[in-house]
């Protein structure tokens, strides 16, 4: 019998023993669930385990194997969807609160435009959610209505529609991607001044595109197209975005300018186009012709217009029409179920959701002890990395070395995407001052206000710099409405949302082993994406370094991203962050001058290392299919990509280390 067989046999003894152990404690702890957070939490992270699985052989099966079956009548898929479920069940409450209290707010106070919103999305008729109600409501210009809902007697009049006019009409409620993409993101050199900038369109995700042919001819047809109309606009309209697909994709020749700083007078000599109009449009303000743009698809624009001169205005005008609904139904939860609504107030209005959670659920004395206690994990996690950076295992010049150490001491944290440095009630209440909601119980009147208020928002940028003691991030729909943390690489910012902040994921008074090998773990991964290759090409303020931008390049670095390939991914720098996160998070825990309590706890007899690691699957168990993940590997791969390239995982379970897929002799290290 081999080595890890042997263990194998011995670890599900020992598992079988450790689940009827914490069971009964669980069951003695119910009367006092908090003073028991390591019980509760050994049960829960025990009851995912598949004992007939080989923690040697494959890991996710043996930690996550029950994952399914515990949560098969759960909407969520995983961890941080559990988290997003009790948050929104928690914001649910809040909003049952207010509507009892509804006569005693202030009309134009956050809570009661929160409330109206709600009230809207589960209370409006489902007419006023339907595509031909937003576009009614939403024409192409004050002239002219959309192609199919002009009067039947009478000839839709092409000349008066203008493409460019209609595309920043529509960016104004957030609509991108479409024939190119008009951004405000900070400027490459100096991350602290906002510039607007022009891209081409992308095709690759399902969503960036419209969907067959069949599929947008019944698009044509709910919104009123006649059947014999949408066969020839759904084909001719198909054409369309296949031909700027092709232009999108085609490579500038040597001799063009692709990427340049040009005002707007630049822009209509070399481009062609009313520019002015379209950016007064998008602002909702005068423009001057020195108004400078970065531009990275010069090419791309010229031939673009040139398609478009060639391109019938009606089927350019559907083209337009069509993307803009598949965009409002991405941006809509389609449903007026109370959680459904929750949901879209998170996703709609977010940072005054931020703090009324915050003020209903963490209070002043929580929020301050746990941003000591996050602000104590996290200097652990960046002295170990300071650590780690002494040993300089990729020989990096003295330079490179200094770029890299001034961008982590740089690195902060913001608890709840909340201004830091003011008094949040007022800086939250003036961010809403001007918006003001229809409260008639129409759907899509109200959307498309608080679409227009994100977006005009998003565009002030424009107007002033970067400052971290009131910054948050204007986030998009889905981060909206997620409890996930996430690294703002331009800001070299950390966002922690307050949903995360509670049980599965942090458990105040557990052991130490369960906070650094779970939230810490999140906490390594965000802070190594700015350390990953994608990451070095900033500096500490955000700006394009060009000596970071070499070190992904160097002979050491290079090969560790090949070693990292040899199962391949499209996501390198995710599996970098993993990587790199894993170790950085055991380290910082396992150092022999740790802090944490390291001590053999007595709520189970499992070694602290192997609770590390069963902890750190925590946050990969689920069952989403392989091909629903977005951004990065399955789960499954991630976590074993994670596991096999991790020399102290071997060693915590007894595994044997050869050349075999799980453990190969080889391990691939970044740092």
């Amino acid at each position: 019998m081999s080595t890890s067989t042997t263990t194998f046999c011995v670890l599900r003894l020992i598992f079988l023993l450790l689940l009827a152990s914490a069971s009964s404690h669980a069951s003695n702890a119910n009367a006092n669930a908090d003073a028991n957070a390591n019980t509760e939490l050994l049960t829960q992270i025990l009851s995912y385990v598949n004992v007939s699985a080989s923690p040697c052989h494959d890991y996710y099966s043996y930690a996550c194997g029950n994952w399914a079956q515990r949560h098969e009548n759960d909407s969520f898929m995983e961890i941080t969807g559990l988290i997003d479920q009790k948050v929104n069940e928690k914001l649910l409450m809040l909003l049952t609160e207010l509507q009892k209290q509804q006569s005693s707010l202030q009309p134009d106070s956050v809570q009661a435009k929160v409330l109206s919103f709600f009230k809207t999305c589960q209370l409006a008729s489902g007419s006023t959610r339907l595509g031909k109600h937003y576009l009614a409501l939403v024409p192409p210009n004050e002239k002219i209505p959309w192609p199919q809902f002009k009067n039947r007697s009478q000839a839709w009049d092409r000349s008066k529609f203008h493409w460019m006019e209609t595309l920043a009409r529509l960016q104004r409620y957030g609509l991108q991607n479409a024939l190119f993409d008009s951004n405000v993101l900070p400027d490459l050199t100096n991350s602290s001044n906002y510039l607007i900038h022009l891209k081409t369109p992308s095709f690759e995700e399902e969503n960036e595109r419209l969907g067959s042919r069949i599929r947008t001819k019944a698009m044509l047809r709910m919104l009123g197209t006649s059947p014999q109309q949408a066969t020839r606009l759904a084909h001719e309209i198909k054409v369309l975005e296949q031909k700027v697909a092709a232009l999108a994709a085609r490579q500038p020749d040597e001799n063009d300018e692709a990427d340049e700083y040009l005002t707007v007078q630049e822009l209509e000599a070399q481009i062609g186009g009313q520019w002015r109009k379209y950016f007064e449009i998008l602002l909702g303000r005068s423009v001057p012709a020195e108004f400078v743009v970065y531009v990275d698809c010069v090419p791309y624009l010229k031939a673009l217009q040139e398609l478009i001169k060639d391109t019938d205005r009606e089927v350019i005008a559907s083209y337009i029409m069509l993307r803009f609904v598949s965009y409002l139904q991405e941006e809509s939860m389609e449903s007026n179920e109370p959680i459904a609504c929750v949901q879209d107030v998170r996703r709609n209005m977010e940072l005054a959701t931020n703090l009324l959670y915050e003020q209903r659920f963490i209070l002043p004395d929580r929020l301050r002890r746990h941003q000591s206690n996050l602000a104590e994990l996290f200097e652990v996690l960046r002295k170990q990395f300071l650590k780690i950076l002494q040993t300089n295992n990729l020989h990096l010049a003295p330079q490179a070395l200094d770029l890299v150490r001034t961008k982590l001491l740089n690195v902060t944290i913001n608890i709840g995407n909340m201004p830091q440095a003011v008094d949040r009630s007022s800086f939250v209440n003036a961010f809403y001052a001007d918006l003001h909601l229809a409260g008639n119980r129409d759907y899509a009147a109200d959307h498309l206000r608080l679409l227009e208020f994100r977006t005009r928002r998003w565009f002030e940028q424009l107007d002033r710099a970067f400052n971290i003691s009131t910054y948050f991030y204007i986030s998009d729909s889905d981060t909206g409405m997620s409890s996930t943390p996430y690294y703002m690489l331009r800001q070299n910012v950390i966002i922690v949302p307050y949903g995360i902040l509670q049980r599965p994921a942090f458990y105040q008074d557990s052991h130490d082993v369960f906070k650094v090998s779970l939230l810490g773990f999140m906490l390594s991964h965000e802070l190594m994406h700015g350390f990953v290759s994608g990451g070095l090409v900033y500096d500490f303020r955000g700006n394009y370094n060009e000596l970071g931008a070499g070190i992904p390049l160097e002979d050491n670095y290079s090969s560790a991203i090949s070693c990292l390939n040899r199962n391949e991914t499209e996501y390198m720098d995710e599996r970098e962050a993993d990587i790199a996160g894993i170790r950085l998070a055991y380290d910082a825990y396992f150092d022999s001058d740790s802090k944490f309590d390291q001590s053999q706890p007595s709520f189970s007899t499992l070694s602290l290392k192997q609770l590390f690691f069963l902890n750190v699957a925590q946050f990969f168990c689920g069952d989403a299919s392989p091909d629903a993940f977005e951004g990065h590997d399955a789960d499954e791969m991630r976590l074993r990509q994670v596991l096999i390239n991790f020399a102290p995982f071997a060693e915590a379970y007894g595994c044997r280390q050869d050349n075999d897929n799980m453990h190969p002799a080889n391990k691939c290290r970044i740092w």
